[in-house]
C-alpha cells in the first residue's frame, strides 16, 4: 500500500495594498521638518526625495500663480527658464549653482509649501494617467521643455503687461504636472497656456508700438 502524507494546508497570504505616497503628504512632513530653519534651493530638491524636476519646477511656478514672495522672481525665473532650455535640448534639467546656492528664509519657505500643499491637494484629485500619445509622439518633451522655458524668460523679464506672469507660471506648473503624471490633457492645456501668454504680450506689444506712433503723429505730424 501506499502510503499517503498529509501535508498542511497552504497558509493564506494576504495582500495589503499600499497607499501610494502623495506629494502633498511629502510637502507637509517638509514643511513640519522644515518649520523655524532656512533651506537652499539644492537642500530642498534633495528633500522631495527623488521625486525629479517635475516638482522642483512647480514649487518654482507656484509664486507667481498665486502670492508673490520678494526677491525670488529674478532667480525662479531664471531657474524654469535653464531646466525648460535643458530639456528643450532633450538633457537632463538640472539648476546652476547660483540658483542652487539661493536661502530662502523660513517665513518665504512656509509661504512656498503652503501654497504647493493647498495646490497639490486639490490637483490630486482630478489629475491621473491619460492621453498618453500626446507624450509619446517623437518630440513632445522637447516642446514642453521650449514652453516652460518661454514660460520662464517671461517671469524673469520685467514687463509692465497685466497677468502675463500669472500666465506663464500656470503653463509651466500644468506641463510639469502633466510631465510627472503623465496626464496628456494636462499637457496639452499647459501648450494652449503658454499660446495665451504669448498671444498677450505680442497684443500689448503691438498695441504700444501703435500708441506711440500716434503719439508722434501728434507732436510732429
Amino acid at each position: 500500500m501506499t502510503k499517503i502524507e498529509n501535508k498542511p494546508a497552504p497558509v493564506p497570504v494576504t495582500v495589503t495594498a499600499t497607499k501610494p505616497i502623495y506629494l502633498s503628504a511629502d510637502l507637509v512632513a517638509l514643511k513640519a521638518s522644515s518649520a523655524g530653519k532656512p533651506l537652499t534651493v539644492d537642500e530642498l530638491e534633495k528633500a522631495l526625495k527623488g521625486r525629479g524636476p517635475s516638482v522642483l519646477l512647480v514649487l518654482l511656478a507656484l509664486p507667481f500663480c498665486f502670492i508673490p514672495i520678494p526677491g525670488v522672481a529674478t532667480p525662479f525665473g531664471v531657474a524654469i527658464f535653464l531646466m525648460g532650455f535643458r530639456l528643450a535640448l532633450g538633457q537632463k534639467p538640472r539648476l546652476p549653482a547660483f540658483v542652487r546656492r539661493k536661502s530662502l528664509t523660513p517665513q518665504r519657505l512656509g509661504k512656498l509649501l503652503d501654497a504647493g500643499i493647498r495646490f497639490v491637494g486639490m490637483m490630486e484629485r482630478w489629475v491621473r494617467p491619460r492621453m498618453g500619445f500626446l507624450q509619446r509622439w517623437p518630440g513632445m518633451m522637447r516642446l514642453a521643455g521650449l514652453s516652460i522655458a518661454f514660460g520662464g524668460l517671461l517671469l524673469t523679464l520685467p514687463m509692465p503687461i497685466p497677468f502675463h506672469n500669472m500666465l506663464a507660471a500656470w503653463a509651466v506648473v500644468f506641463l510639469a504636472l502633466g510631465m510627472m503624471e503623465r496626464d496628456g490633457l494636462l499637457v496639452l492645456l499647459g501648450h494652449f497656456t503658454t499660446l495665451a501668454s504669448l498671444v498677450l504680450v505680442c497684443l500689448f506689444w503691438l498695441l504700444g508700438v501703435e500708441g506711440a506712433k500716434r503719439l508722434l503723429a501728434h507732436f510732429w505730424p
